[in-house]
């Protein structure tokens, strides 16, 4: 108890003497503050891309690519193993009796955007709509088979240009008109416009599709479906949850976003430390005699040393929720495209809190020779005028 209240009485002296060191401290929190204002703008992607793709995958959808492949641009499925899938144990059934499995094939077209950048917008050619009931169709009507039509997400409408309802888009030699506008919230299809599968088939001149979703009677069927198809010698694919499955695709991407966040945090932490280092040192130089009195009336080392810290994780603490506040405020829902994705940023409590002991570490370090050096001041030394 007695070394609390000596480390309390401490910390409240080292606060006090701020103002006199004003500028000294005022460079220590705007330091750490903009590292963390930087380190959670950039952790924001990160989250974001994976709240944006993952965040409307279901637990009774399973996702079927070719056997070997990684994702769905390097997978092969034949429109007689799509026929052999819809027939699988599991598979859920719709309101007319037909398998609810959808068959795709993707494919990235350049567009300029609205900021007068390039950018890449996806035509996702897809059989069955009733497998993602997360889309809603906003305006006009879905491209019917046969016809050279498109369907383009609500959001691509607002960053790119030419992909207004009415507007012809030319895809592999033949223009494609707009027909619908649609809307599928924080789901992968945001940035992509819809075409029916086979029609995308036959234009482009392929004969297989890219990967099969598979609507299941329940989540609890996962295993049956997949030990199913399996044991199916004419399938040769490989079966996966659709949250796997998403997260799997963006994991490259997700570790990218993740080590240049946390390289360009280091870097800009140990300018901070610097900048945290030079006040503490202020303080322990403006309250010398201070110290060395409290000293002779019986403090001991430990309080000093743990208040000189204390005031360090104090300032980055303060310094830490700014620029956090800064951070959600500026960047927060805010779509940005990166790697061909567009999505938005997403400063969720996870990294806010990241950020903090990021912030309370620069402070812990910087107070750490500061501290030391106060404890060790000698008595008579402190006491001198200088």
């Amino acid at each position: 108890m007695r070394l609390l209240k000596q480390t309390l009485a401490l910390t409240a002296c080292g606060l006090q003497s701020i103002p006199s060191r004003f500028g000294t401290s005022l460079v220590t929190v705007i330091g750490i503050m903009t590292v963390v204002g930087v380190l959670l703008s950039l952790l924001s992607m990160g989250e974001g891309i994976q709240s944006w793709e993952t965040g409307q995958a279901r637990a009774d959808r399973a996702v079927v690519l070719s056997r070997g492949a990684t994702g769905s641009f390097g997978s092969r499925i034949t429109r007689e193993e799509v026929t052999i899938l819809s027939h699988e144990s599991g598979v859920r059934k719709g309101m007319d009796g037909a398998p609810l499995v959808s068959a795709s094939s993707t494919l990235g077209v350049d567009v300029v955007t609205k900021a007068n950048e390039r950018g890449t917008l996806y035509v996702d050619g897809i059989t069955n709509r009733l497998v993602y009931p997360e889309i809603h169709l906003l305006v006009g009507h879905w491209p019917k088979p046969g016809l050279d039509e498109l369907a383009v997400s609500r959001l691509a409408q607002t960053l790119d240009e030419g992909v207004q309802l009415g507007d012809r888009v030319r895809l592999h030699g033949l223009d494609w008109t707009i027909v619908g506008v649609f809307e599928d919230a924080k789901g992968a299809f945001e940035q992509s416009v819809l075409a029916d599968g086979e029609t995308v088939l036959s234009a482009f001149g392929a004969d297989a599709y890219q990967q099969v979703i598979v609507m299941l009677d329940s989540p609890a069927d996962f295993v049956r479906f997949k030990q199913a198809v399996l044991a199916d010698p004419s399938l040769k694919v490989d079966v996966y949850t659709e949250v796997a499955s998403r997260e799997a695709a963006f994991k490259r991407m997700r570790r990218l976003l993740d080590f240049v966040s946390y390289f360009i945090g280091t870097l800009m932490g140990l300018g901070a430390v610097g900048a945290a280092l030079s006040s503490l040192y202020a303080s322990v130089d403006t309250r010398g005699r201070q110290i060395a009195t409290l000293r002779a009336l019986g403090f001991g080392v430990v309080p000093v040393l743990a208040s000189v810290l204390i005031e360090g994780m104090l300032l980055a603490l303060s310094a830490a929720i700014v620029g956090a506040l800064i951070a959600w405020l500026v960047f927060n829902g805010r779509v940005i495209n990166a790697e061909s994705s567009t999505f938005p940023l997403a400063v969720t409590p996870h990294i806010v809190f990241i950020s903090i002991i990021w912030a309370l570490g620069i402070g812990l370090i910087g107070g750490l020779l500061p501290a030391i050096r106060a404890a060790r001041l000698p008595v008579a030394f402190a006491m001198q005028d200088r």
